[in-house]
């Protein structure tokens, strides 16, 4: 089993000289590259093991040969397996409950907050999922949910070759991503998806 202590990222708060502000992401690339290397690592040698609670699953998408072997994948831990037979394709569009984070920074320990798609606790039974197309999302998004069945709860880490790259207006640049994900329900093209229930 993989010890979360050996993939804390630790990280150093720094000041900017001119302005005395908290530099927050300090060292990012370098540390999210350090971090998903050692994540990728670290998992490989635990599933040789035979621990099943770990997957590493590569991206469906096209990276350039520059890409290391480890930027070509994504990482999941199994919270809970569900029941369901089928996993979606690109085409689908699926029910999910979610979260997303970036690794811990100087003001967020748990690292930052960026979205999800419950108030409070994730619980499944009770939390209304959202919807959305598998091919909406970021390549490590969709890499996960075409490999989840319905009633999968995955975290999955996705290097940000697979996530934002250069990152957005929420997301630093280099940022790995941390998703919580639940896959409730999947959906084929020319299925109209339903409210959920």
């Amino acid at each position: 089993m993989i010890a979360f202590s050996s993939l804390i990222v630790c990280s150093v708060c720094s000041c900017k000289e001119d302005d005395n502000e908290v530099d927050e992401f300090p060292n990012w690339k370098d540390t999210n590259e350090a971090y998903f290397s050692n994540l990728y690592t670290t998992t490989k040698n635990a599933i040789a093991k035979g621990d099943t609670q770990w997957k590493v699953l590569p991206g469906w998408s096209f990276l350039p040969e520059s890409a290391t072997i480890a930027e070509r994948n994504i990482v999941a831990k199994i919270v809970r397996t569900g029941t369901g037979t089928e996993t979606p394709l690109y085409t689908d569009s699926v029910h999910v409950h979610y979260d997303l984070r970036l690794l811990p920074s100087t003001s967020y320990p748990q690292g930052k907050l960026i979205d999800r798609s419950y108030t409070g606790t994730l619980d499944p039974e009770t939390c209304l999922p959202t919807k959305f197309a598998v091919s909406g999302v970021v390549d490590g998004f969709s890499t996960a949910l075409m490999n989840m069945h319905v009633g999968d709860w995955w975290v999955i880490y996705v290097p940000y070759q697979l996530g934002y790259g250069k990152g957005n207006s929420d997301i630093p640049a280099y940022s790995t991503l941390v998703f919580n994900i639940c896959l409730a329900g999947i959906y084929h093209p020319g299925k109209k998806v339903p409210a959920y229930k």
